[in-house]
């Protein structure tokens, strides 16, 4: 599936597009049983910490995470090394996907490390994020850098149970003022009051992506299901990211150059658990 003349023009002018039905079940579904897997290990370490007494093992992917936070009075927060698998290096690479980054950025294709899973549990706050930039979090090593974030959600989602919101044409205003407020960095201006917000109720399959300057946020999920989503993100192949993949290596997907440069799945984990090394966290390959 290649982007066509409208989409890549509204990615231009807007900093976002929506692509319909670009993932499907079977690449799907295997990230699904390795979130699954990542939410039996937070179980045990739950019950082996003395929080929980059950398991909830009898709970859908929906639900299950939800009982579990409840009942240990704590918000898990989100995911990358807990659910880092195979699973999730093949959705990285899935070649529909590449081909419609390839659309935006060219054909050198390296991914960014710092993909997250973000379970939106029932009322949860912390994964309830207010708007911001990207680049705030990334700080001044990312403004010259082009970075795609692809937001896929797990479940369908709707302004019900949590899904994004956007402010068109955002992407041209450049790094904007911020100031921390709990966990989250968020403007100092009325952004609202600069665009139009646009809420993205979406389906499985679909994916948004949008550029690290877009002002983007989510809503709280009122449903009583956990609201599943993995963002990944992809630069130009050939940047100085040191700054990142200390922490959270990426590897190269696709080159049309020089095809031989393209990172196995046992590269990247190579990868991972050198950087992991540095920081002392271990590596959780869940599937």
């Amino acid at each position: 599936m290649r982007l066509n003349a409208a989409q890549r023009d509204q990615f231009e002018q807007q900093g976002y597009v929506v692509v319909p039905d670009l993932l499907n079940e079977t690449i799907l579904d295997p990230v699904r049983r390795s979130l699954a897997a990542g939410v039996e290990q937070q179980a045990k370490k739950l019950q082996a910490e003395g929080k929980i007494q059950n398991l909830h093992a009898d709970e859908s992917f929906t639900r299950r995470l939800a009982k579990l936070q409840e009942a240990a009075g704590e918000d898990l927060g989100i995911w990358n090394n807990e659910v880092f698998s195979r699973a999730i290096y093949d959705l990285l690479v899935y070649p529909p996907l590449l081909d419609v980054i390839e659309d935006l950025i060219g054909p050198e294709i390296t991914v960014n490390g710092d993909y997250w899973v973000r379970p939106k549990v029932p009322g949860g706050k912390i994964i309830t994020y207010p708007w911001h930039q990207d680049s705030a979090y990334y700080g001044p090593e990312s403004l010259t850098i082009p970075i795609l974030t692809v937001w896929a959600p797990l479940v369908d989602v709707d302004e019900h149970n949590g899904c994004l919101k956007v402010i068109p044409g955002s992407q041209k205003w450049g790094l904007r003022p911020t100031r921390w407020e709990g966990p989250h960095l968020v403007p100092t201006e009325d952004i609202e009051a600069m665009g139009e917000p646009r809420t993205l109720p979406m389906r499985v399959g679909d994916v948004v992506i949008f550029s690290q300057f877009t002002f983007h946020g989510s809503l709280m999920n009122h449903s009583e299901e956990v609201r599943w989503s993995i963002d990944l993100r992809y630069s130009p192949t050939g940047h100085e990211m040191a700054w990142l993949f200390d922490r959270f290596p990426g590897f190269v997907a696709r080159s049309h150059k020089d095809p031989d440069r393209v990172d196995s799945w046992e590269a990247w984990r190579a990868y991972r658990r050198q950087g992991r090394a540095v920081t002392g966290d271990p590596v959780l390959e869940s599937l």
